[in-house]
């Protein structure tokens, strides 16, 4: 570890290698990081989350439960497990999602006439309303995205993740299994 030079001020002593002039925003080495596919994939979703909040305005909701409240009101009757699945979430984050729907009146849990352990959810008139509502607003935003990627990349872009995606997690379970 290198070692910081004495001065009369520790914060300004400079480092023995390298400058002990910082570099300006448009010169700094990015060394891996210039194609590390995870920090574009990480900040892409963050700016594409920003911009479906501020769509969304006073309708946004924590992040999923939009995906979990359209997959109710679509899919009425649908069990935890399921939506776990549909929108690949684990389930804590669904079990949490639910329980704040519920309390905020936009789904009933209903329990499996033919299993007692399994909770079936459906959508209230409010929640419908609701996901109606934010749906209009989404549009605006997958609009955005499908503008910024352009027509003539975004199938192949939306194409890329999926199987990206569905790689990954086949090589995970892969290597899973020979452990």
């Amino acid at each position: 570890m290198a070692k910081l030079q004495k001065s009369a001020h520790a914060d300004d002593a400079p480092l023995e290698y390298g400058t002990d002039v910082a570099p300006d925003g448009a010169s700094i080495d990015q060394g891996l990081l210039q194609d590390f596919m995870g920090m574009y994939l990480r900040r892409a979703y963050e700016v594409a989350y920003e911009d479906f909040r501020r769509r969304l305005g006073k309708d946004a909701m924590q992040p999923g439960y939009f995906t979990i409240l359209t997959l109710i009101v679509r899919n009425p009757r649908i069990s935890q497990t399921q939506i776990g699945a549909a929108s690949a979430r684990d389930k804590s984050s669904v079990t949490k999602a639910l329980r704040a729907m519920e309390d905020a009146g936009l789904i009933q849990r209903l329990r499996s006439g033919s299993d007692r352990r399994i909770h079936l959810s459906v959508a209230t008139e409010e929640g419908i309303a609701m996901q109606k509502q934010m749906e209009i607003k989404a549009a605006d935003h997958v609009k955005a995205l499908h503008d910024a990627i352009g027509p003539d990349r975004y199938e192949a872009f939306l194409t890329t993740m999926k199987d990206m995606i569905r790689t990954l997690e086949e090589t995970a379970v892969a290597k899973d299994a020979k452990l």
